[in-house]
């Protein structure tokens, strides 16, 4: 009896020969504008992280206190779990900044995208 999963293997080692078979980089410590990628220090140019926010000493603080009140996480996405009062908040301070009546948080630029382009 041949392996039905067989092709799997046989397609990732024509993608290994042909030099396009992915292997994920691991990444050692934070995520900052320097990162150390297999024991070598290199400029990161690739992640989301654009004003090196996720370092930044005030925001982990922030991010520290709010794990100590809320947890790690909202478990869900709101509108399936509900919204939590640091949705409200950050949505009013948002609209207070842009000096609008109210904003509205999603959950991903995918999310975002599925609700403004159809509008457009």
């Amino acid at each position: 009896m041949s392996d039905p999963l067989g092709f799997i293997n046989a397609e990732l080692d024509a993608l290994k020969e042909k030099g396009l078979y992915r292997n994920l980089r691991v990444l050692q410590g934070e995520q900052g504008a320097e990162v150390n990628y297999d024991g070598k220090k290199v400029l990161q140019l690739s992640s989301n992280n654009y004003l090196g926010l996720n370092t930044h000493p005030r925001l982990r603080k922030a991010m520290i206190d709010a794990i100590e009140k809320y947890g790690a996480g909202s478990g869900a996405v709101r509108t399936i779990a509900g919204t939590m009062s640091l949705h409200e908040e950050l949505e009013q301070k948002l609209a207070e900044f842009k000096h609008v009546g109210g904003t509205l948080v999603l959950q991903s630029g995918f999310t975002a995208n599925m609700g403004v382009i159809p509008q457009v």
